[in-house]
């Protein structure tokens, strides 16, 4: 810390801060490099800091305050240490008597403290002479060390003057904290943030690696459960997609020799928006998915659910697949309904559907044909990938088959068709999937 100050100021805290403050003021303004521990040193601290800025400075400057050196008979007073060690380092003793406040030195203090009062004192009127007798001063103890100094732009006269300069100094430097106090506190807040952030992330990554390994285990079991289906399964699919496919698969019944599969139930909303995403109600899950037309089937649905799963052969039925689906297949029934005689047990239609759709899941009272197969009379009219008579006017028809809630029961048969047109949407036309391994 060499030649870091011109001049450290010791002082007794009691009755003397005020002074050494202002008297640190006026020396600043006036050129010169002041020490004081105002702001950072505690009482009884005497470390290497003040050590290091004693010896820095060639000028040891003693505030002579009202009973400022009485507790130097105490070898731990900090005073004391700060002059012995001035005067061991040859330091040029200034003594500043302020306001002629000194009253003297108790007898019991060391001899070397004591020599001070030999020196003579530099009085300063800390009034409205302030600027004066310190002028004086550094005219007589620091201009023969130091020589001339150019003097600050602002250069206070007399104690109202400092006071206020310290005043403004004092709101600053308060100011200073406040704002450090809160970039600091601001930068302990992003940092909180930014570690919780950062936490959430790992947090976040790991769930992600969690979620894939569970899809990634979830899409091994089902391509190994559904693998005589040729089951490949898109990496890119979610739970509920998975879960969807699931769904469908586990619901489709082999109706002939390994080559044609027909889902046990018509094609519900839950299925539609499980694979296709969307928000529906929980109590319409089961219901058949209607509104919506062959078009929308085909490219929508048939594309999107082949892409996920890598098997072509899903597809709406033939007229010739539905029906003998519908007949029992190799069972071969002659029922007049779908599973029954008596439509009743089989169908919802007009006279008990109560002129709205039911769910197609089995739990309705209603039971299945032969192979199982629910709903294959009524409730909705099934789309077919087979035209409906001839076309007119270059409009074609496609055929609906087994009748639905609207309609009398000569129109529920196994054998029921009539004709929709492609972009033809109702609330009492559905279709049911099936899958196709030859043509």
């Amino acid at each position: 810390m060499e030649n870091t100050y011109d001049v450290f100021i010791s002082y007794r805290r009691d009755g003397g801060a005020q002074y050494a403050r202002i008297l640190q003021l006026m020396l600043l303004q006036r050129g010169y490099r002041v020490f004081l521990d105002y702001d950072e040193s505690k009482d009884g601290v005497f470390g290497k800091r003040i050590k290091a800025a004693i010896k820095a400075a060639p000028v040891f400057m003693l505030v002579l305050s009202k009973d400022s050196l009485d507790r130097c008979k105490n070898e731990n007073d900090w005073v004391r240490e700060e002059i012995l060690y001035a005067i061991e380092h040859q330091k040029k003793i200034v003594p500043v008597n302020p306001d002629k406040a000194f009253d003297g030195i108790h007898e019991t203090i060391p001899e070397a403290i004591s020599s001070i009062t030999d020196i003579q004192n530099s009085e300063i009127d800390f009034g409205q002479a302030l600027g004066v007798t310190v002028d004086l001063m550094i005219s007589n103890r620091l201009e023969p060390v130091f020589g001339k100094r150019s003097a600050n732009f602002q250069k206070d006269e007399d104690l109202n003057a400092a006071k206020i300069t310290l005043h403004k100094i004092d709101e600053r430097n308060r100011f200073i904290r406040k704002l450090c106090i809160g970039v600091s506190t601001l930068i302990v807040v992003m940092v909180m943030i930014s570690c919780l952030l950062y936490r959430q992330h790992l947090s976040q990554k790991e769930s992600r690696e969690q979620d894939r390994a569970v899809l990634e285990e979830q899409r091994t079991e089902l391509e190994r459960k559904y693998k005589d289906f040729g089951l490949v399964l898109s990496p890119h699919l979610s739970h509920q997609q998975l879960n969807t496919v699931d769904y469908i698969l586990k619901n489709m019944v082999c109706v002939k020799d390994d080559s044609l599969w027909v889902s046990k139930f018509e094609f519900s909303v839950g299925e539609w928006y499980g694979l296709l995403g969307g928000e529906y109600k929980d109590e319409h899950k089961f219901l058949p998915m209607t509104e919506i037309s062959y078009g929308e089937v085909c490219m929508t649905l048939l594309d999107s659910l082949r892409n996920m799963t890598n098997i072509g052969g899903f597809d709406l039925p033939s007229v010739d697949e539905w029906q003998y689906a519908a007949q029992g297949g190799k069972y071969n029934e002659t029922t007049r309904f779908a599973g029954s005689n008596d439509i009743e047990k089989v169908a919802w239609y007009a006279n008990n559907s109560g002129d709205k759709v039911h769910p197609s899941d089995g739990q309705q009272g209603k039971v299945p044909n032969m192979l199982d197969l629910y709903d294959m009379s009524g409730n909705v009219s099934e789309m077919c990938n087979s035209t409906f008579g001839t076309p007119v006017s270059g409009s074609m028809k496609w055929t609906l088959c087994g009748g639905d809630f609207k309609s009398p029961a000569n129109q529920v048969t196994a054998t029921s068709t009539k004709g929709f047109d492609t972009d033809e949407k109702s609330p009492t036309i559905g279709f049911r999937l099936i899958i196709r391994t030859e043509e």
